[in-house]
């Protein structure tokens, strides 16, 4: 069997980050035969290593970003990103997932994972891509993720978003993980885009609207937020 016939078999199994068992068991090689090409097939570029005992057959960072840990999937800026959502360009990919993963740099692409509960751990989807595929947020779930923990979304990214979301959605999402704060976010910003909700306040502890920024702001007392971002 050639190396670029290992290749084709590996794209076909559709995975994008493998381990020595799943090469073994995608190849049928054996261990040692296994171990002899890997290492041929990493000095001709057709292999490449992700990370210790893991292996990619691709040079994309997106693929390998939500195949080293599950659950997990894009969310955050760089998902709006993949969602169109965003002029600007990526230099880090987040992954939420509910596992704690050190980050990691593929191809040239600082990848980030963010640990939520598990309670978060929906409003994602498997999308295809190329031979093999990612696990992406839908729009909705990356805004109130983001309204979760802005430091990791500009808020007023997440605010040009939120005029292309399902209002619907995005209220069944915030209802199943009952954050006060982003609630409160939510709100603020969905009233700013003249959108009524029956979301209301709950209690009187009074939050930032970017809790990543240090100055107070504008006390808006409808929400009990601070506005301490410009959003426009």
């Amino acid at each position: 069997m050639n190396l670029r016939k290992i290749v084709d078999i590996l794209r076909e199994s559709r995975l994008a980050v493998f381990t020595l068992n799943d090469i073994l068991k995608v190849t049928g090689l054996s261990r040692d035969v296994a171990y002899v090409y890997i290492n041929r097939m990493l000095k001709s570029n057709l292999l490449y290593k992700v990370e210790r005992g893991k292996f990619t057959v691709y040079n994309d960072p997106f693929l390998v970003s939500t195949q080293l840990i599950y659950p997990s999937y894009i969310s955050f800026f760089t998902a709006l990103f993949l969602h169109g959502k965003t002029m600007q360009t990526v230099n880090e990919i987040f992954v939420a997932s509910s596992k704690r993963r050190r980050g990691l740099e593929s191809f040239g692409m600082k990848i980030k994972f963010v640990k939520l509960s598990p309670e978060f751990m929906f409003g994602f989807e498997r999308i295809e891509k190329g031979n093999s595929f990612i696990f992406l947020a839908e729009l909705e779930k990356a805004i109130l993720d983001s309204l979760y923990m802005p430091r990791y979304c500009p808020l007023s990214e997440v605010y040009h978003a939120l005029k292309d979301a399902n209002i619907g959605r995005l209220l069944e999402f915030a209802s199943k993980i009952r954050v006060e704060a982003v609630n409160r976010r939510l709100g603020y910003l969905l009233d700013l885009l003249g959108v009524k909700t029956n979301l209301e306040v709950k209690t009187r502890t009074p939050y930032k609207l970017n809790p990543a920024i240090e100055s107070l702001g504008k006390f808006n007392s409808k929400w009990r937020l601070y506005v301490n971002e410009v959003l426009e």
